[in-house]
C-alpha cells in the first residue's frame, strides 16, 4: 500500500511544534523510513494483540466447555433464571441452619436452668 500525502499530512498534524519542524526538515527518503519504521512498530503490536486475541479465546473456549458439561451433568433441563433461584435458595437455607439455631439460643437456656436447678436442690431446695 502506497504512502499518500494524505497519510504524512494526517502523521504529521499528530506531532508537537518541535517534532513536527524537525520531521519537515528531513528529506523525502527519511521521512519514509520514520513512517515506516512506525508503521513496522504499530504491526508488530497489532500481531501481538491479534495473538493475545486468539489465546483468549482459545482458553474462552475450553472453560465454556468445561462449564457447560459440568452444568449438563448436574442440571439438564434448568434455566438460567432456575439455576440463579437454587442458588439463591441454597444460600438461604445456609443463613437458617436449625441446629446452629438451636445450639446458639435455646440450649444455653436449658442448660443454665438445669444447673440452677441442681445446684438449688445441692443446697436444700425442693423443686414442687
Amino acid at each position: 500500500m502506497p504512502i499518500t500525502k494524505a497519510d504524512l499530512e494526517k502523521i504529521v498534524s499528530s506531532l508537537d511544534y518541535d517534532a513536527k519542524q524537525y520531521f519537515l526538515a528531513m528529506s523525502r527518503e527519511d521521512q519514509l523510513l520514520v513512517v515506516l519504521s512506525m508503521e513496522g512498530s504499530n504491526s508488530n503490536r497489532l500481531a501481538k494483540v491479534e495473538k493475545w486475541q486468539i489465546d483468549f479465546e482459545i482458553n474462552n473456549n475450553v472453560y465454556r466447555q468445561q462449564r457447560e458439561s459440568r452444568e449438563k451433568s448436574e442440571d439438564d433441563v434448568m434455566s438460567i433464571t432456575q439455576k440463579m433461584a437454587k442458588v439463591v435458595a441454597q444460600e438461604f437455607a445456609k443463613r437458617f441452619d436449625f441446629w446452629s439455631w438451636f445450639r446458639d439460643r435455646i440450649l444455653p437456656t436449658v442448660i443454665t436452668i438445669i444447673v440452677l436447678a441442681i445446684l438449688y436442690m445441692t443446697f436444700g431446695g425442693k423443686i414442687p
